[in-house]
């Protein structure tokens, strides 16, 4: 058994890195940093918190984030926690099964474009069934009964985006996020560090957000890019009906 804080600690050291560095460099809170480095786990917001920021902590220091989070669970975390909150969780799934449902969302999502081309391709000037009735240019086509009244084409509405389908990209760095569909007490569908450049999808009518580096992040519901989050994290947002709604500092 190691020591979860000296092991933080000796690391930061031999990296001659300075706890406002590593604020800097995580956008983790200095009084944080401390906490874990002494094993004070008391003094931060919640035990979701705690393993994110042990991991994002870790991965920054170059040590392996799940060795540092076994002993975190074996010493201090509730018995009736799941991974991250359960293993029951959605996050909770391994990566293969994450990456499975990320394939089934693609393998949708290109059907409705293909159901959507097909329309447009029906409603196209030029399709069979307009051919030729033999009459000449003035006239009416003969037909043995009476001309029936040309029905109606359906209309054919613009390709769009739901807005329920969110989308938050680490454009400008990394962030550690926390997801919960159905509001601040709803059920949690991410937590952990997302890297710069990754882009993260999530559908949800309400969507409860805490942000660890607001400026470092974008975020688009449906095809409308939302406003810019702009101060220290953690900052707490929520997004209903494609609409930045709440927005709170997270800090405590």
């Amino acid at each position: 058994m190691f020591e979860i804080g000296s092991t933080l600690r000796e690391a930061r050291v031999r990296r001659k890195l300075t706890l406002r560095q590593v604020e800097e460099d995580t956008k983790i809170r200095i009084k944080y940093l401390q906490a874990m480095e002494n094993e004070d786990f008391d003094e931060m917001p919640g035990e979701a918190y705690v393993k994110g920021f042990l991991r994002t902590y870790a991965q920054y220091l170059g040590l392996e984030p799940e060795i540092i989070l076994d002993e975190y669970r074996s010493r201090y975390a509730s018995p009736e926690e799941y991974e991250p909150f359960g293993g029951a969780s959605i996050i909770g799934r391994p990566r293969s099964h994450r990456r499975r449902n990320t394939l089934a969302f693609v393998a949708v999502a290109c059907l409705l474009v293909l159901a959507v081309i097909y329309v447009l391709g029906l409603n196209s000037p030029g399709t069979p069934g307009e051919a030729d009735s033999g009459a000449g240019p003035g006239m009416l086509p003969t037909s043995p009964s009476s001309s029936p009244s040309p029905s109606p084409s359906p209309s054919v509405s613009p390709t769009v985006v739901a807005t329920d389908v969110v989308r938050v990209s680490a454009s400008r760095g990394d962030c550690w996020l926390e997801v919960r569909r159905g509001g601040p007490d709803g059920v949690v569908v991410y937590s952990e560090t997302l890297q710069r450049g990754i882009t993260k999808v999530f559908r949800g009518d309400d969507l409860y957000m805490r942000v660890g580096a607001p400026t470092a992040i974008s975020i688009r519901a449906g095809s409308k890019v939302l406003p810019r989050l702009e101060g220290a994290g953690p900052l707490d947002v929520r997004i209903v009906d494609g609409k930045l709604v709440q927005g709170s500092d997270g800090g405590v």
